[in-house]
């Protein structure tokens, strides 16, 4: 038993130790992340933390069409799977992400462990990392320039390259609150510079959210999440559903940025906030089935070329051990 503790007080150290100086550590890359609505139903997506939140086996399939009309839109699919070990304190995840963008496309494969402290009967707090994969693929045939003096190559372009991410993820029966990062190896990506592909970059993300009980029947779920990688503006979710007889979700996001004086100052002057709003439903066919749509309407310049953003989902409950200890459902 002394020995379990002092191995666990040396791991928690190094963690924090490495997680303090990978989110300190600031990159020089483009603004690019895989955008979604529905990350407020599946928090795996942002953080690998949550790993085994639900205390059973889950299965979550996303599609995402963005900015509909517009050629060369974005288009996104993720599928997660994520559970918990018999023992309770340790989560396992793992994420395949397919993500089309123009003429450049890229397949991300993670795995996720979370350990996972039980502060009392309805708390947990849990650290979390993330390792994997992403190939980066750019169709050369899909290109073309305004200027014919430009050499742009035909040919298909491939490159892979490793990630990692860290997080934490505290959750009670009414609250939760996760901090994360993602493309921590970003700084070392290298790759031809006629390869004209996107490079990753490095985010950080805060989520925070609460449960209300209204009615027996009715209750009110707002939530926030901060997203930002230190040069564009910092990008902030307002969030707000209600849940009716633990069946039907209905709410909306308001998306918008803030440029943070001082910490963006390589940014344009008078840059619009407004970025979009979505509305979302969630429908629990039976206990461990729901289906879930969300639509985004742009704020800014793209409403004039774009009729909105559309967002299907499936979660699959593929078995529960610790049923008979759960007092609450787990609504985060």
């Amino acid at each position: 038993m002394k020995t379990s503790f002092i191995v666990s007080r040396i791991f928690f150290r190094v963690y924090f130790i490495g997680l303090f100086c990978l989110f300190f550590e600031t990159g020089a890359f483009s603004q690019q992340a895989v955008q979604f609505s529905q990350y407020i139903f599946n928090g795996l997506i942002l953080n690998p933390a949550y790993s085994g939140y639900k205390e059973s086996t889950n299965a979550h399939l996303i599609y995402r069409t963005q900015w509909t009309g517009l050629n060369g839109a974005p288009t996104t699919t993720s599928f997660t799977l994520d559970g918990v070990s018999k023992s309770f304190n340790h989560g396992f995840g793992a994420e395949i992400v397919q993500d089309k963008l123009g003429a450049q496309s890229n397949l991300q494969v993670d795995i996720s462990y979370a350990y996972r402290l039980r502060i009392n009967e309805a708390s947990r707090l849990s650290f979390g990392f993330s390792a994997g994969i992403t190939q980066y693929k750019l169709d050369g045939s899909q290109l073309s320039t305004y200027d014919p003096s430009e050499n742009l190559t035909s040919q298909t372009r491939n490159t892979i390259h490793p990630d990692l991410g860290f997080g934490l993820f505290y959750a009670t029966d009414r609250y939760f609150i996760g901090l994360s990062a993602t493309g921590l190896l970003s700084n070392s990506f290298q790759q031809d510079p006629t390869y004209f592909i996107i490079q990753p970059t490095r985010y950080y993300y805060l989520t925070w959210g609460a449960l209300f009980e209204i009615t027996d029947q009715i209750s009110f779920k707002p939530s926030l999440l901060l997203k930002d990688d230190l040069k564009g503006p910092l990008n902030v979710d307002f969030n707000s559903f209600f849940l009716f007889n633990e069946k039907l979700w209905v709410g909306g996001s308001y998306r918008t940025g803030y440029n943070i004086p001082g910490l963006n100052s390589q940014l344009q002057n008078h840059l619009s906030i407004n970025d979009a709003a979505s509305f979302l439903v969630e429908y629990y066919i039976n206990p461990t089935l729901r289906i879930g749509y969300a639509f985004d309407y742009s704020f800014n310049n793209l409403q004039t070329v774009s009729s909105g953003s559309h967002e299907l989902s499936v979660g699959l409950q593929l078995s529960n051990w610790y049923h008979h200890r759960l007092q609450n459902p787990r609504l985060f």
